[in-house]
């Protein structure tokens, strides 16, 4: 088998045909069979592939732009600078396959198992491209049940969203200038990107209960902090036992505890407390369903 890894590819279908550079022109091509071969400098654009088995197949300078491959079977397969532009897969295989230098722009992928990561590593830089692709890769992986990376595709879109506005604000090429031509547009872009920032500072945009825990310490700390400054001066350093006191007010008061009045400070932090209270519980029980739901 591996002797005949750099033999000319020979392509069975119904009739067989002999297949050099580039394949027939055949609207429709069946039962393709490539398995454990190696295929370069194939044209292989605008087909209909159904029925695709290319097993521990090596494809090197191979063009796949605007074909349709249905239950096309390329697990273990390794692709070298190929282009997939446009291309749409529909229950096709890709377990442990590999990608060099490969062009993904606006591939579709429909009830497909991928290797995840080693598809994200190849997508194209351009953010708003790499988004549209990872918000398929998303979807695709909720088909196919694959939750385990949900949660980091999601991420990946969101970051690659936020280079998107940034490139907004700033203008960055052409495209950009011409897609937010004007000082809203880009004002905009701006508030989306802040908005997105700030969700995940807060909660890792759902995906890091961690972070979560972290910021509701952190905002319960500085509105005890706040509320030194007024209780300070009238209880004393000593009977505050360095501020510990204020800041269990504080808590006590986040929790929905009866806290000690005497350490009450500032009003308006007494109303954030309880507002922040109903905001966290409603983003941990967010969290807590999306895990649930998962499982």
């Amino acid at each position: 088998m591996n002797d005949q890894s750099n033999t000319p590819v020979v392509i069975a279908t119904e009739p067989p045909i002999l297949a050099g550079d580039t394949l027939p022109s055949l609207d429709l091509v069946r039962r393709v069979v490539v398995s454990h071969k190696k295929v370069v400098g194939a044209d292989w654009r605008n087909r209909d592939f159904v029925d695709f088995n290319a097993l521990k197949t090596v494809f090197e300078n191979c063009d796949f732009r605007y074909s349709n491959f249905e239950r096309a079977y390329f697990r273990d397969a390794r692709f070298v600078n190929c282009r997939f532009d446009g291309a749409r897969f529909h229950e096709c295989n890709f377990k442990s396959a590999n990608f060099y230098r490969c062009d993904l722009k606006f591939a579709h992928f429909h009830e497909c198992l991928l290797e995840v990561r080693e598809f994200v590593a190849s997508l194209p830089a351009e953010p708003n491209i790499r988004r549209e692709s990872l918000s398929n890769l998303k979807a695709n992986a909720i088909e196919v049940g694959d939750y385990e990376n949900v949660g980091f595709l999601v991420l990946q879109e969101i970051e690659a969203t936020k280079r998107h506005y940034s490139y907004a604000m700033s203008g960055f090429d052409t495209y950009y200038r011409n897609k937010y031509p004007t000082f809203a547009a880009r004002a905009h872009a701006g508030l989306k990107l802040l908005w997105l920032n700030l969700n995940g500072l807060v909660w890792g945009h759902g995906e890091k209960p961690w972070r979560l825990l972290g910021s509701c310490l952190v905002t319960l700390v500085a509105l005890g902090f706040v509320n030194f400054w007024s209780v300070m001066p009238r209880v004393g350093w000593d009977n505050t036992i360095g501020g510990l006191n204020v800041l269990t007010y504080v808590l006590r008061l986040f929790l929905d505890m009866v806290p000690d009045e005497q350490f009450q400070g500032f009003v308006v932090v007494d109303y954030a407390a309880v507002i922040l209270r109903y905001v966290y519980i409603g983003l941990f029980i967010s969290v807590l369903y999306k895990s649930i739901s998962h499982r």
